[in-house]
């Protein structure tokens, strides 16, 4: 799975995971880096999509942007960046409320989990 360099945001490159950062943050220990990547998809996946799919749902602009900026913070936190930009994104469709375009963006989202799933199975 190649990783796009480019950056967007200034330090927000779209990659899966900067696995550098994220292991200088956990002073190298990889045992914390799949604790932290294994939280993000084993508790914190399930509560999101199905938060966003009740919200997309209900067209509800508020609940989809709470959720959307929870997900881009705890993301950016263990250095997922292309989640967090993709939860960054949808929070900005639920603003101008294109529940479409939200709809879209959580077949995203879903597609980004199951990289990152598949990027922990890799390196991890």
């Amino acid at each position: 799975m190649e990783e796009k360099q480019q950056t967007r945001d200034g330090d927000r490159p779209d990659m899966i995971v900067d696995l550098e950062r994220l292991k200088t943050n956990c002073h190298g220990n990889l045992d914390i880096v799949a604790e932290l990547v294994g939280h993000l998809l084993e508790k914190s996946q399930p509560k999101w999509t199905a938060s966003l799919e009740e919200g997309i749902r209900a067209k509800d602009s508020g609940a989809l942007r709470e959720t959307c900026h929870a997900m881009k913070g705890a993301a950016a936190t263990v250095f997922a960046w292309r989640l967090s930009n993709l939860a960054a994104d949808l929070g900005g469709y639920a603003r101008s409320e294109d529940f479409t375009a939200c709809e879209q963006q959580l077949l995203s989202i879903r597609d980004a989990f199951t990289e990152l799933d598949q990027w922990k199975r890799e390196n991890l």
